[in-house]
């Protein structure tokens, strides 16, 4: 007989899970609620009088309590003499750098040559030169020929131009003591002496042939009496007639050579005034070739010769080496006056303008010396720009009062070019009105 199959024991089911008490929900009366729920009769008599005192004390204090508005702008630091660059003014090779890191300089020191046909140290001594000359010229004194005698030296590019200039000094030499037109005139003031002196004796011979004159026409005279009486015959009385007759004849010559004298005077006179008018345009026409050799020699010295405009320290403006390329408008070099006299100089927009004016105080916080650490520096607006510049807004300079040294032994130094924050402290204003002009402004918008 077949046996069923015993199944295994069957595992031990789980406890049921505890069934969760009641919750118990209490219920009030209603007779309870009302009196929970009830507002107190006193809130009601005096807790409105209490929120509209406590909101008129809240207007009254936005009232009372003021405070400044305060622009907020970027500031930079200048001086009345900035440092000023230095820029090439032609393209090509650095050839010589005359100057080093540091090194004082004086105003239009030459810096740097840039390459050219000429030799640079040539050229400024013929400027130089020139400008002498000029000097001399303008003074009324004397210039000889050795004033301008070069040799041996290098002009390139302006080698053309100083050939005409030294044709038009070499006539210019000539109108000086020991020139030719000045050698000329004086001959010819020789000549009119030696002409005054002629006249002088052709008057003294004419006063003699006057009084001949005057002896012959008195006996001609005596002659013409004898003659109407018939005491004399005809042939005697017509000789006597030929010889007064012929002492007319000398002062007619005298006459004539006094016409030629005269005349060769003024001739002479003539070539004179001739000659100092060739004198004057000679002097004119060296004067404008000088001027305009100056002129050229002054363009190559600023195209080929850096200089510094004033007097400084002198710094590079990046890597400089000789034969080194550059280009034009590159700058080369810094040169710094060592100003100490420092401003700031800041941007105000136009929404900003109206609350910004002359006196009001500055707060300046320097990027380079933390105001934390350092200090801040207190400040003053001196001067607004009348009309907007470029983006549309107005320039102020602000006037450094006083430095809070918070660190003794670190004072703030300012230089060129520092950048810092500017908190301008504008006409102070009340909760009340902020609020009311906030509120206006959100009601306009809308």
């Amino acid at each position: 007989m077949n046996l069923p199959p015993i199944a295994p024991p069957a595992a031990p089911s789980a406890a049921p899970p505890a069934a969760k008490p009641p919750e118990v929900i209490y219920q009030n009366s209603d007779e309870m609620n009302e009196i929970i729920t009830a507002v107190p009769s006193w809130i009601l008599r005096r807790g409105i009088t209490l929120i509209l005192l406590v909101l008129i004390s809240i207007i009254l204090m936005s009232a009372f309590i003021r405070y400044p508005d305060i622009v907020r702008t970027t500031l930079k630091v200048n001086s009345l003499n900035a440092p000023k660059g230095v820029i090439a003014h032609q393209s090509g090779k650095l050839i010589k750098l005359l100057v080093k890191e540091n090194q004082h300089v004086t105003a239009r020191q030459a810096l740097a040559f840039i390459e050219s046909t000429a030799n640079a140290n040539d050229v400024i001594r013929l400027a130089e030169k020139l400008k002498t000359l000029r000097n001399q010229f303008g003074n009324a004194k004397s210039i000889n020929l050795n004033d301008l005698e070069f040799t041996g030296l290098n002009f390139g590019e302006l080698q053309g131009s100083y050939q005409s200039f030294y044709q038009e000094y070499l006539q210019y030499i000539n109108t000086q003591n020991g020139g030719l037109y000045v050698t000329q005139k004086a001959y010819l003031q020789k000549d009119l002496e030696e002409i005054k002196k002629l006249q002088d004796q052709i008057n003294q011979q004419k006063k003699i042939q006057q009084q001949e004159y005057a002896n012959a026409q008195e006996e001609y005279d005596s002659y013409t009496k004898l003659k109407s009486k018939n005491v004399i015959s005809n042939s005697e009385f017509k000789l006597q007639e030929n010889k007064y007759l012929s002492s007319k004849y000398p002062l007619q010559q005298t006459a004539t050579a006094l016409l030629n004298n005269n005349s060769s005077y003024m001739a002479k006179q003539k070539e004179i005034i001739t000659l100092e008018n060739t004198i004057k345009e000679q002097q004119a026409k060296f004067m404008q070739a000088l001027n305009s050799m100056i002129n050229e020699a002054d363009i190559w010295l600023m195209k080929y010769v850096v200089t510094s405009p004033l007097d400084g320290t002198v710094g590079y403006a990046g890597i400089l080496q000789e034969n080194q390329n550059v280009t034009t408008n590159q700058e080369l070099f810094i040169v710094n006056p060592g100003n100490t006299d420092f401003f700031g100089e800041v941007q105000i927009p136009q929404y900003n303008m109206g609350k910004v004016n002359l006196g009001q105080s500055v707060l300046i916080k320097l990027r380079s010396y933390p105001f934390e650490e350092y200090g801040m520096i207190n400040g003053k607006v001196s001067f607004i720009t009348a009309a907007a510049l470029k983006d549309s807004v107005f320039i102020a300079k602000i006037d450094f009062k006083n430095f809070e040294q918070k660190d003794p032994f670190h004072a703030i130094v300012l230089k060129p070019g520092m950048m810092g924050d500017a908190e301008i402290i504008t006409r102070e204003s009340s909760l009340l009105q902020r609020f009311m002009r906030n509120m206006t402004k959100m009601m306009n918008s809308n």
